[in-house]
C-alpha cells in the first residue's frame, strides 16, 4: 500500500508540473518522515548519490557530444553515409540514420543525435520531396540508436546506480545498435519505395574514399573509446575524458571550425545538461534510500514469486511497464521509480544484470519515441516544423520495429547481448 501511494504521490507530484528532481525529494522526505527517520540523511544521500567515479563519466560524455556537434563535424559524417547508402531508394532517410549511427559512437545521447543530425538532414530531405511527417520520424527513430550504440550516458548511469560493469553494457550494446540501425534502414527503405523517395547519386569508390579520408579523424573517436574500454586501456570515465580531449583537438586544429568563442558556449550548455542531469540522479538516490529502507520493493517481489514467472515472462513484464511508463516519464526518472522494484527479482530467476541493464536501455530508448512525454519527439517536432500527432503516427512502423528488436534482446539474450561481453572477459 505505501509503494502504490508513493507512486501515486509522485505522479501527482510530476503531473503538476513540479520538476522531477523535486518530485523525488519530495516523496523520499515523505517517506522518512513517516518513516520517523532524521531528515539529515536526505542531505547525505544527495551526496551519496552523485560520488561515484563511474558517474564523472556523465558530465564528460556530454561534453564530447555537444563539442562534436558544435564543430561541424557531423557534417563530414554526412557526407561518408551519403556514398555509402545514397543510392538506395529513399537514400536520405537511410543517410539519415547511417549518420546516426556514426555519431552515436561519440554523443552518448539521443538529444545531441537528433540535434546534429536533424539540424543537416531534415532541411534537405524537405527539399527533396520527403513529407515532413516521415523525415521527423527517421530522425526521431534513428536518434534512439545514440543511446545503445556506445558509449551510452543511460548506461553509464544504469551501471553505476546498479553495480553494473559500464564497459560490459557498452560491449552488450554493440550488436543491438548495429541491428536496430539495419531494422529501421530497411523500414525507411520499404517506406519510401511506396511512396516513391528519390535516389541520390549512384555508388562511387572514388567519392566514398575521398568522404572517408573527410570523415576519418570523427570516425576514429568511437574507435579510440570502444578500444581502450575494452581492450582495457583505460576505464569509461577515462574515456570519456579522452573523448573531450580529442574532440576540442580535432575541432580546433585539424577541421579548424571549433573557436574559442564556440567552445565557450559548448561548454556553458553541457554544464546545464550536466547539472540536470546529475541532479535528478542525487534526487532519485535519495528516492531508492527510501524504498529500500522501507524494503518497498517486497510488494513488487512477492507477486512475482507467487507468479512463478520465467526468465523471458518477467522481462515482458518489465519491457511493458516501462513502455508504458515512459509515455508519461522522462528516461531518468522511470529508471530510477521502476528499476529498483525490478532489479532484486534478477537474482531470483536467475537474469544476467547485463542483459536486463540492455532491455531496460531499449526501453528507454522505445520511451523517448512515445507522447506525450517523448523527448526525441520534441526535439524533432520543433526541428521539422511537424505537429506531434503526425509526427507520431510516422512513427509507428519504427517503433514497431524497436519493439521487434527489444524481443530479440529479450529471447536471444547470448546472440544479442551477452556473446561480445563474455568473449571481451568483461
Amino acid at each position: 500500500m505505501t509503494l502504490v501511494l508513493a507512486l501515486c504521490v509522485l505522479l501527482g507530484l510530476i503531473g503538476f508540473g513540479l520538476p522531477i528532481a523535486f518530485a523525488l525529494i519530495s516523496v523520499g522526505v515523505g517517506i522518512f518522515f513517516l518513516a520517523d527517520v532524521d531528515q539529515l540523511i536526505v542531505a547525505q544521500r544527495l551526496y551519496r548519490g552523485v560520488q561515484s567515479f563511474p558517474l564523472l563519466a556523465v558530465p564528460l560524455f556530454i561534453l564530447a557530444g555537444q563539442v562534436m556537434t558544435r564543430s561541424g563535424i557531423s557534417g563530414h559524417l554526412v557526407e561518408f553515409a551519403k556514398t555509402l547508402v545514397g543510392q538506395m531508394r529513399g537514400g536520405l532517410a537511410a543517410v539519415n540514420i547511417v549518420t546516426s549511427m556514426f555519431f552515436a559512437g561519440m554523443s552518448g545521447t539521443s538529444m545531441s543525435d537528433t540535434a546534429a543530425v536533424g539540424g543537416m538532414l531534415i532541411d534537405p530531405m524537405v527539399k527533396r520531396g520527403y513529407s515532413r511527417p516521415f523525415t521527423g520520424a527517421v530522425t526521431a527513430a534513428s536518434s534512439t540508436i545514440g543511446i545503445i550504440i556506445p558509449p551510452s550516458v543511460p548506461m553509464v548511469i544504469l551501471g553505476a546506480y546498479l553495480g553494473i560493469s559500464t564497459g560490459a553494457l557498452f560491449a552488450a550494446g554493440l550488436i543491438s545498435g548495429v541491428v536496430l540501425g539495419i531494422a529501421l534502414i530497411i523500414t525507411a527503405w520499404i517506406i519510401s519505395i511506396r511512396a516513391g523517395y528519390p535516389v541520390e547519386a549512384p555508388f562511387s569508390a572514388n567519392r566514398a574514399l575521398k568522404a572517408f579520408g573527410r570523415a576519418l579523424p570523427a570516425l576514429l573517436m568511437p574507435a579510440i573509446i570502444l578500444g581502450g574500454i575494452l581492450g582495457g586501456v583505460f576505464t569509461a570515465t577515462e574515456a570519456s575524458a579522452v573523448a573531450v580531449v580529442y574532440g576540442i583537438a580535432v575541432g580546433m586544429f585539424y577541421y579548424r571550425t571549433l573557436k574559442f568563442r564556440v567552445l565557450y558556449q559548448t561548454l556553458c550548455e553541457a554544464a546545464v545538461l550536466s547539472g540536470a542531469v546529475m541532479l535528478v540522479t542525487a534526487a532519485a538516490h535519495v528516492m531508492g534510500f527510501a524504498f529500500t529502507y522501507e524494503q518497498l520493493a517486497e510488494d513488487v517481489l512477492r507477486p512475482l514469486a507467487e507468479m512463478e514467472l520465467s526468465p523471458v515472462m518477467f522481462l515482458v513484464l518489465l519491457s511493458i511497464v516501462m513502455i508504458v511508463a515512459g509515455t508519461f516519464l522522462d528516461g531518468i526518472a522511470m529508471i530510477f521509480i521502476i528499476v529498483p522494484l525490478f532489479f532484486p527479482a534478477i537474482q531470483f530467476l536467475g537474469i544476467d544484470p547485463v542483459h536486463f541493464g540492455m532491455v531496460v536501455v531499449l526501453c528507454w530508448g522505445i520511451g523517448q519515441q512515445t507522447p506525450p512525454v517523448g523527448a526525441a519527439l520534441f526535439i524533432t517536432s520543433v526541428i521539422a516544423k511537424v505537429d506531434m500527432f503526425s509526427l507520431t503516427r510516422a512513427n509507428l512502423p519504427f517503433i514497431a520495429v524497436m519493439v521487434l528488436v527489444l524481443a530479440a534482446v529479450i529471447l536471444f539474450p547470448n546472440a544479442m547481448v551477452l556473446w561480445v561481453p563474455r568473449a571481451l572477459g568483461l
